[in-house]
């Protein structure tokens, strides 16, 4: 795996995972006991977005090791999977 390659895999890995992190512990405005009108009732009251990015970014750092690893090792070669 080149250079360029691992980071494409990494950040499309990061893209995709931090897509799927992003709902957790999202409670909306209409559920919450202050809930102000003239607020979007579905925005959230707190995204914790520098949680969130910090769990991405080490989900993202585990997998893309594991398939780093198998690369090297020549257990999982990507290139024939492209071809």
């Amino acid at each position: 795996m080149s250079i360029t390659g691992g980071i494409i895999i990494y950040v499309n890995l990061w893209m995709i995972i931090l897509f799927m992190v992003l709902p957790f512990g999202v409670t909306n405005q209409i559920d919450s006991p202050d809930f102000q009108k003239g607020t979007d009732p579905g925005a959230p009251v707190e995204s914790k977005m520098k949680k969130k990015i910090l769990i991405t970014t080490l989900i993202t750092t585990v997998i893309f090791s594991l398939i780093f690893a198998l690369d090297k090792l020549d257990l999982f070669y990507i290139r024939k999977l492209l071809f």
